[in-house]
Formats: C-alpha cells, structure tokens, sequence
C-alpha cells in the first residue's frame, strides 16, 4: 500500500474479519469489503465529516463463510446486510432458477471474494482493479476505482463479460443505500424528468403511494387522496415504506443534499444500460421484520431491469440485460461529494455538479 500519506493513497487492513481497502485523498474517503462483494462501506466526506451511506444499527459482525455464498433468499441477505453500497447481478429481488442455477436474492457478487490488483499508487492518482467470477452463471466483473488529488470524484469504470458461448439473460444493479447523519428532513433529491411506477410483485402493507400506478417524477398519488412529493425526504416518525421504480430520464444522475448541512452526494451512470432507477424508502415503517422501525434510510438504485420479482419477472416484461456469447459490456460511474448548496441541476459526463 502507500508509502506516502498526502495527496491521493491507498490502504489495506483487516476489519472485523472482512479485508478492506480505502482509497482517499484530500476530499473524500472511500472503504471496500473486498471479500465481502467489493461492496462499498463508507462513502465519507472529509471537510463536513460526513459519511453518505447508510450504517445499519446492529453490532459488529464477523466475515462470512466464504464457502458459502449469501443470499439464496430474502431473509439470508437481510440477516447479513450492513448497509453501504453492493452491486447487484445477474439477479435482482427474488431468488429464482434460471437454466437450472438458483440465483440468490439481489444476485451472486454480495459475499464473493475480490482480488485486488494495485494499477497506480501515486499521490496525484491511486487506482485498483477488483475482479471476480461469478459461480453459478458464467460471468467475469473487473471494477477498475480511480481517484485523483484534489477531487471529490471517484471514477469505477466496469467490465462485465459473459464467459460461455450462450446468450444469456441478467439483471445488473448497483445499491447504495443512504442514512444519518447526512440524511434527515432537509433532504432533497434532484433527478431529470421522468415517469414513474409502482408495478411491482406485490402491495406493501404501510405503503401510502397507491399500488400499480405511472406518475410524473417527483408527485406520487396517495391512497387517501392527495399527493406526495418524492423529491423531500420526510421526517423518522413518518412511518413510510415504499419502494417506486423511476424510468424514461434521459441522462442517469441525481443528487442527494442536505439543505441544513449543504452537503451532498451525486451519482452520474450511463442511462442506455441503467434504464431503471429503483427508489426504496424505510422512512421508520416496516414494523416487522427484518426493520421493526429501526430504519431511517433509501436507496436510490441505478439499474438494468425491474422490478424486484427477480430475472425470469424480468425476462417476461422484456427489462432483462441480455449478453450475446462472450459478449463483454463497459460501463463508468462516477460517484462524487459536493457543498455548499442546497440543491442541484444536473451531474456532467466528467462528474461537475451543475
């Protein structure tokens, strides 16, 4: 890892049993659980002390056994989920068979084990490529992470490639989940125009937003009449539950920003292969498990497909990602860290925040 400690740099060490990686510079601090899906633990921005993504409220946990891959279903991703940001593939939602592999809840990548290769470790620029084969489907992700001195941007260029000589259908996704300190009731999402639905495998119990509708971004039509704006993050004693998949927005960006604190968290993907937006709100609701109204978080989830009924749902409504044999697709996202404002109007290709 860095031999120098300015600028941009690198750091690998061991966390409750999960390998993890930072990569930080002046701006930001980003940690991984390398074996744990690569998933992103902390998304920290240093001049506010601000961490963006969402913590879960329980103790410690140990790593996983790596024999054992998670999430064959709902409950078993629940019972190991910490919050942070996962990547979602080649399933997302339900568990299903597909060409006789049973797919997990939310895909095979949340608790493999990443190798980790340094490109550059410089103080101007430090980049990582993490890499992994999936295990029941035939699928090779190589995540190249670059950060540079003096920016707030962090730059994931992906490469998903289909080793086997068959067409194969998918669901790919990222998930990061945001949570306090850095949200609260002053919180607003900016997101280009779109439509948006609540199609989905079934009604939530405390849902308020009327089930199977299309809305304009951001007014959701309530049950009771009258509506609600998307864009505003309510209050923890809302007791809301709601899970709405945006689609039909031209560009894929959004921001997230505290108005009290002026802070705030965007994200910038390629909208032709991320389509779909999936928006799941725990804004104090669900009263039983896994939540039982210990939550106050979203996610705000690019992804290929919907809606969380998993793959073969998918494949029917003809969302489904599909690659040719050997097929490799390219993707770059670009998460970064903004101030000093309190909302947004667009996310550039090179990650300015308009």
């Amino acid at each position: 890892m860095s031999r120098h400690h300015y600028g941009s740099r690198l750091r690998e060490f061991t966390e409750n049993g999960f390998r993890m990686l930072s990569l930080e510079n002046e701006l930001i601090r980003v940690e991984l659980r390398i074996d744990n899906g690569g998933e992103f633990s902390s998304f920290l921005y240093k001049p506010s002390d601000t961490d963006f993504l969402w913590h879960r409220p329980v103790a410690p946990r140990k790593a996983p056994v790596q024999s054992r891959p998670r999430g064959i279903d709902e409950h078993v991703f629940n019972d190991r989920y910490l919050g942070g940001w996962q990547e979602c593939f080649p399933n997302g939602g339900t568990s299903v068979v597909y060409k006789n592999a049973q797919l997990p809840f939310h895909g095979e990548l949340l608790s493999l084990d990443f190798s980790l290769k340094i490109l550059r470790d410089t103080p101007d620029e430090v980049s990582v490529l993490l890499s992994v084969e999936t295990l029941r489907m035939p699928f090779l992700l190589e995540k190249q992470l670059r950060l540079r001195s003096g920016s707030s941007v962090l730059e994931i260029k992906e490469t998903m490639t289909n080793l086997s000589d068959q067409v194969l259908d998918t669901m790919w996704g990222q998930h990061p989940a945001f949570g306090p300190p850095f949200v609260d009731d002053s919180c607003h999402i900016d997101f280009p125009p779109c439509r948006c639905t609540t199609e989905r495998s079934e009604p939530w119990p405390e849902s308020k937003i009327h089930y199977a509708v299309e809305f304009d971004w951001p007014n959701a039509p309530l049950r009771d009449g009258g509506f609600r704006d998307l864009s505003v993050i309510p209050a923890p004693d809302a007791r809301l539950t709601e899970l709405v998949f945006l689609h039909g927005f031209n560009e894929g960006w959004y921001g997230v920003t505290n108005g009290n604190k002026k802070v705030g968290f965007g994200l910038r993907w390629d909208a032709s292969l991320f389509p779909y937006l999936w928006f799941w709100q725990v804004f104090g609701g669900f009263s039983d498990y896994p939540w039982f109204r210990r939550n106050y978080n979203f996610a705000l989830e690019p992804f290929s497909s919907f809606p969380e009924s998993g793959l073969l749902k998918a494949i029917e409504n003809g969302t489904a990602l599909r690659f040719g044999p050997h097929e490799t697709k390219e993707t770059t996202i670009l998460a970064v860290a903004y101030a000093g404002r309190e909302r947004i109007n667009r996310i550039t290709e090179t990650g300015e925040v308009l």
